[in-house]
């Protein structure tokens, strides 16, 4: 080999190194964050459900309910947050409501209380882009809070008086992390406002797209009321028809499918049984349903789908296209370089044969005179 030759292949052994390089501990890292942006509906069915109507004022048996959650990004408070933490975050508004109506949908008139869902939360969230692990925020304009009606007045939040009810999120709440590992995690529940280990169990398939399992036991203990609820004591086994007191105990068996690579949530289902009890005795049950995302919801998750003209799910594709520039480019690049690199020592390296024609010691000895 030539020595521009040479040189051409060391280049382009460097070149093929610095790819890998740059893919690995650039490319990535950029990739792999969460989208300020996102948009996300996901819709849940409890079929064979039992819960308390408080509106009825009696338990209802052998319904399905339904909970439809929207998550939405707010781009600017997390330009804002990010810069003043000096951390890449994401800010998410949230919203779960749940019903025994299929699209259920919110009265015009706030004060129609009789026409509210059976449940509503919303929430937002400050969330690390690249871990998903909750960040504390406790701005007044953007900071976190949860709440459970429509009333911005009634939001919950670290410095507002409510931290008795909620001090701040813990743990994952919307996703887990990027190059999710098969170990425990700490997860938030919104019912307790408290975050548990989540553990991993398994592997699975979802429309192709292969999955951790996580499992997570939600104690059951007694939910804290800022006015305690009271029932007709008749309701509750009680001999007087006067008002009790009664204390609302809840428990949760929570399992997710997630994608490893994105840690996004493909598919998540909650075993939950609510009572409400006098003593420590269940007199009543408020809730039991096992609920999950629905067919259609997982199947945008893994495939992708089109909602409201907005490009939703589609981590199949996300985690392969992620997976391609984290490993496969670093990967292959790192191996061509490499080689050529190696090509050139080897070359450079190789004993150089004999030219031809040279002139040994015999041949320069002059010869012997004859008499």
């Amino acid at each position: 080999m030539g020595n521009r030759s040479r040189v051409l292949v060391i280049a382009l052994g460097i070149f093929f190194v610095g790819i890998a390089a740059l893919a690995k501990f650039y490319a990535y890292p950029t990739l792999a964050v969460a989208p300020p942006d996102q948009v996300a509906h996901t819709v849940s069915a409890g079929p064979d459900a039992t819960f308390f109507s408080a509106k009825e004022l009696k338990k209802k048996e052998h319904e399905t309910l339904e909970a439809r959650r929207t998550v939405r990004g707010d781009v600017k408070a997390a330009e804002d947050i990010s810069k003043k933490l000096d951390r890449k975050v994401v800010v998410f508004d949230t919203a779960v409501v749940t019903d025994d109506s299929p699209n259920y949908q919110f009265p015009d008139d706030a004060s129609k209380t009789d026409d509210a869902p059976l449940s509503f939360v919303q929430e937002r969230v400050v969330l690390d882009a690249h871990t998903g692990e909750s960040v504390f925020w406790d701005d007044k304009d953007t900071g976190e809070y949860i709440a459970t009606s429509l009333d911005k007045s009634a939001r919950q939040t670290a410095s507002n008086g409510g931290s008795e009810y909620f001090k701040k999120h813990e743990g994952l709440v919307l996703k887990f992390p990027f190059g999710t590992e098969k170990k425990t995690y700490q997860f938030w529940d919104t019912t307790t406002r408290k975050a548990y280990p989540i553990n991993y169990k398994a592997e699975d398939n979802l429309y192709g797209l292969k999955v951790y399992v996580f499992e997570q036991e939600v104690p059951k203990q007694n939910l804290k009321q800022a006015t305690q609820l009271e029932l007709p004591g008749t309701l509750v086994g009680e001999s007087s028809p006067a008002a009790v007191k009664v204390d609302r105990a809840y428990q949760n068996t929570r399992t997710l499918w997630i994608e490893p690579i994105t840690g996004a949530i493909i598919k998540g289902q909650e075993k939950q049984h609510a009572g409400l009890e006098i003593n420590g005795e269940e007199r009543l049950v408020a809730t039991d349903v096992t609920i999950a995302y629905d067919d259609a919801t997982v199947k945008k998750n893994v495939l992708g789908a089109k909602e409201n003209g907005i490009q939703e799910g589609g981590y199949k594709d996300k985690a392969a296209q992620l997976h391609l520039i984290g490993f496969w480019v670093p990967l292959i690049s790192l191996i061509i370089g490499l080689l050529l690199l190696a090509l050139v020592a080897a070359l450079h390296l190789r004993p150089r044969p004999a030219v031809a024609g040279a002139p040994d010691d015999e041949a320069d000895a002059e010869p012997d005179e004859k008499d």
